[in-house]
Formats: C-alpha cells, sequence, structure tokens
C-alpha cells in the first residue's frame, strides 16, 4: 500500500525503484495524488508543498527529476525552476511543469525559465510518467 505524503514527507524507498522525483503542488489532494501516480510507476517520491520548501528538500537530497506546479502562492514553480537552474547540484535535473495555464506565454516562460516539459492539467499519469521516463533516458 502506497501512503500519501504531505509537505516534505518522502514515501519509503521502493525495493528497485526507478528514480528520486520530488513532486510539489500547492494542492495536497493534486500533490498526493500526483505522489501516488509516481509511486505506483515505479518512482520514489518526495513532496513539497510550495517553492521554499522544494528548494530546501532539493538542495538537501538532489532528485532524478522534479515535477512542478506553475501557479503557487509566494514564489511561483517559474521561480523555483529558475532558482533550480543556477544551482549547481541541479541544473541539468529535469523539470516538468504542471499547469492549468494553457496559453503558449506560460509554456514558453516555463521553457525560458529551463523547463525541460510541460503539461497541462488535468494530465494523465501515464502522460507523466512517459515524460519524466522519457526525460530520465535521454
Amino acid at each position: 500500500m502506497i501512503g500519501i505524503a504531505g509537505p516534505g514527507v518522502q514515501l519509503p524507498r521502493l525495493e528497485g525503484h526507478r528514480g528520486y522525483i520530488v513532486a510539489v503542488d500547492d494542492d495536497p489532494d493534486l500533490r498526493a495524488l500526483m505522489a501516488a501516480q509516481l509511486a505506483r510507476g515505479g518512482y520514489e517520491v518526495a513532496t513539497a508543498a510550495d517553492g521554499p520548501a522544494a528548494i530546501a528538500l532539493i538542495q538537501q537530497r538532489p532528485p532524478d527529476a522534479v515535477v512542478l506546479d506553475v501557479a503557487m502562492p509566494g514564489m511561483s514553480g517559474v521561480e523555483v525552476c529558475r532558482q533550480l537552474r543556477n544551482i549547481e547540484s541541479t541544473v541539468a535535473v529535469p523539470i516538468v511543469m504542471l499547469t492549468a495555464r494553457t496559453q503558449v506565454n506560460f509554456e514558453m516562460e516555463g521553457r525560458m525559465a529551463g523547463a525541460d516539459a510541460y503539461l497541462a492539467k488535468p494530465y494523465s499519469a501515464r502522460t507523466l510518467l512517459a515524460h519524466i521516463e522519457d526525460l530520465l533516458l535521454s
């Protein structure tokens, strides 16, 4: 059984996991759903509820990938992405950005900040996992 991860909570390490992912979303239900989807996909998952918590968590242990909500209070996902690209240990970590904002300018802003992939909400677990797998294999 997979536990639901709260802010800054790391799910148990999976036997033969496929990688370590940090999932960031300010909505607790969406964060828990994302964590469960990634864990079912074979990934070890830690979660954060906001940008500063995500950066602190990522600096403690750089992940193999980050899944990041764009619209968060205080520090946006775009700003988190920019900061991660300026930290030596995370400069090359793949970042997938998620947003309900589907206008092209929001995607361009995320990509200019250093995001590797951009998914519109609602997204399918299969699509999210496929993006992560592609990024980790490239």
